[in-house]
């Protein structure tokens, strides 16, 4: 019976050791899904997961319509880029689908036009500057020589003034003097005016003169700094840039180098991209929805997002397809839209009247058939999860599991579930006390291994009991057999053979084996 109860324990005692956690048994059983984990982060890490964190919003939710468009360049916003002047082309810069700025060289033409007008404005200059050397050389001439006329002409007038006050020089003397310094004087002030006003015609024509060249230039692509370069260098350029008008995207080029181009061709093509066309198709009985002015949430395939608004309605429905075009016009300062992209189109046509818990759709984060938010207490993001309503233009309705009181991650909650994946539990960043944090004892307390199920329990002593069981059966077994063997060695003693002291000492060897 001891030999029983030593080998009743040691099955029941063998299964519990044998398998310590119950995690391991469930990871090999398919058992449930792990709940995610709480996240800690410093501020500079937060900073460097981009983290934006606030509360839910209380608002109206939108109500909107959903369509497919496709992204146009404006119609408006097109320009072909011709050369003003005929020449050869020297060099080129932009090639189809570069974005370029406005007043970029796109490419380098040598025009002998160019050169022409440049050399004729240095010559224009030229000789006017001469002309108003000569003015001023020939008038100055004269306006000395009456300076001395003048001179003389005082220094007489006082003579006489002196004579006629000592009673000497009669006063006709003294008036014919004065008269003839008067006049003295009037010669050279017409001369210093006439000086004046022919070298200020002269410089007018030559202001005149530059400025009609610099207009000339201008049309052809050279702009007032390199005129005014060649003005200062006394030196004649030919090579004539061609520059973008706007910015945009080039979508055509049509030029090599040594290639003669004039002005009936067109070297290059660009789209300002900024604001750009989406066209999207209304089906017949979406049309009294759609009103001009609403706006427009586009996503692209990337999932990135722009806002615009509807331009224009059209008035016809296609025979084909039952839908009226609509287009949208919309900012694209980043490029995201593309001429020819296929893009999603949510055009907002209400609001309920009901206000609702609203959360931006990056908040939200899937977890198999669940969906959770962070929330955030002190540097700690714990998982909570949500219940979620209508998704409208890139906000959603929440139903339950946050208050408008909460902080939630709004922006970054995938960057932190994917850094809880990355880091087990015990490397997570500790908070604020370090490892003595309560908090993260609690935590480690958490993720001690778990005592089996009761299943498991069960199963184990079921195991036990039928092992005892076993062991019983053979410890009956072999009591049977050692009573019965000495039973069947005894015989009656008249009948008792010769060899049967030998039989009795086999016997009595197999009651002891």
């Amino acid at each position: 019976m001891i030999l029983f109860f030593v080998a009743a324990l040691l099955c029941l005692l063998v299964p519990l050791t044998g398998f310590a956690h119950e995690g391991e048994n469930e990871a090999f059983a398919g058992g449930d899904h792990d709940a995610p984990e709480t996240v800690t982060a410093n501020e500079q890490g937060q900073r460097a997961l981009g983290l934006e964190v606030g509360p839910p919003r209380y608002s109206f939710l939108k109500d909107t319509l959903s369509a497919t468009g496709e992204v146009q360049a404006a119609e408006t916003q097109s320009f072909d880029v011709n050369p003003p002047v005929s020449g050869v082309v020297q060099a080129v810069y932009a090639k189809q689908g570069d974005t370029v700025k406005k007043g970029q060289v796109l490419a380098l033409v040598h025009s002998i036009e160019v050169a022409t007008t440049l050399t004729q404005l240095l010559s224009d200059r030229t000789r006017i500057q001469g002309d108003i050397t000569r003015v001023k050389t020939e008038i100055g001439s004269d306006i000395t020589l009456q300076t001395n006329q003048v001179q003389m002409a005082k220094t007489n007038y006082d003579r006489e003034s002196e004579l006629f006050k000592e009673g000497i020089s009669a006063r006709k003397s003294l008036q014919e003097a004065k008269n003839a310094y008067d006049s003295a004087q009037v010669k050279l002030t017409t001369l210093q005016q006439r000086l004046k006003q022919e070298v200020a015609l002269l410089q007018n024509q030559l202001k005149m003169t530059i400025e009609s060249a610099e207009d000339q230039l201008e049309i052809m692509g050279i702009g007032k700094p390199e005129v005014d370069k060649s003005l200062k260098s006394n030196h004649v350029t030919a090579d004539l840039p061609i520059v973008s008008p706007v910015e945009g995207a080039v979508t055509q080029r049509d030029m090599t180098l040594g290639e003669r181009v004039d002005p009936s061709k067109k070297v290059f093509s660009i789209v300002n991209l900024n604001p750009i066309w989406v066209m999207v198709d209304i089906y017949q009985e979406q049309i009294p929805n759609v009103k001009q002015g609403q706006e427009v949430v586009i996503s692209t395939p990337s999932h990135q997002t722009a806002r615009g608004k509807i331009s224009s309605i059209g008035t016809v429905v296609d025979d084909a397809t039952k839908t009226l075009h609509v287009r949208i016009v919309t900012e694209n300062p980043h490029g995201i839209l593309r001429p020819g992209m296929f893009v999603q189109a949510q055009i907002v046509i209400g609001s309920r009247d009901k206000q609702t818990l609203i959360i931006p759709d990056s908040a939200l984060v899937k977890d198999g058939d669940h969906t959770f938010v962070y929330t955030k207490v002190d540097n700690s993001f714990k998982p909570v999860f949500v219940k979620t309503g209508l998704a409208v233009a890139g906000d959603v309705e929440i139903l339950s599991g946050i208050t408008l009181s909460d902080q939630i991650v709004l922006k970054g909650a995938q960057q932190l579930k994917a850094e809880a994946v990355l880091k087990p539990a015990e490397e997570h960043d500790y908070g604020a006390d370090g490892p003595d944090d309560p908090n993260h004892a609690a935590h480690g307390a958490d993720t001690q291994p778990k005592i089996n199920s009761k299943a498991q329990l069960a199963m184990f002593f079921a195991m036990g009991v039928a092992a005892a069981f076993f062991v019983l059966a053979i410890w009956v077994y072999v009591g049977k057999r050692m009573k019965a063997a000495p039973k069947a060695g005894l015989q009656p003693s008249g009948s008792q053979r010769p060899d049967s002291a030998s039989n009795d000492s086999e016997a009595s060897q197999d009651l002891k084996q």
